[in-house]
């Protein structure tokens, strides 16, 4: 009777122990998951604050299927920027040799603005 007991007790130590093993692997797989979740929350509120920046210069190219508009701005190097919101709709409007104004964040144009023709003074006659 003895050597049952104590093939029983060791037999319900052994389980418990390879149970609280398998719960040991299994909490670090929820904690990442609930890690990943937060992260995923917190990228929306990280993308919010992106800085708003303005690029002046003069249109390269703009390819209205792909949505991207490619100025050249004031130290000559060419920015590719993928338009989004209103600036698609300007996109159509746009023609290589414009000068613009464009609002981006990150890798996006989020506003597009034609800059007005300089007209000339013309001097006044005496």
């Amino acid at each position: 009777m003895k050597k049952i007991v104590l093939a029983l007790a060791v037999a319900v130590a052994m389980a418990g122990v390879a149970n609280a093993q398998t719960a040991a692997k299994a909490a670090p797989a929820k904690a990442s998951a609930s890690k990943a979740a937060d992260q995923a929350k917190a990228a929306p509120k990280h993308e919010a604050h992106a800085k708003a920046e303005a690029v002046h210069g003069e249109v390269v190219s703009t390819d209205a299927t792909a949505k991207t508009i490619t100025v050249k701005d004031a130290s000559g190097s060419n920015v590719t920027l993928t338009a989004t919101g209103g600036a698609v709709a300007e996109l159509a409007k746009l023609k290589p040799g414009d000068m613009v104004t464009v609002m981006k964040s990150e890798n996006n144009a989020t506003k597009i603005t034609k800059a007005k023709a300089a007209t000339e003074a013309k001097p006044k006659k005496k």
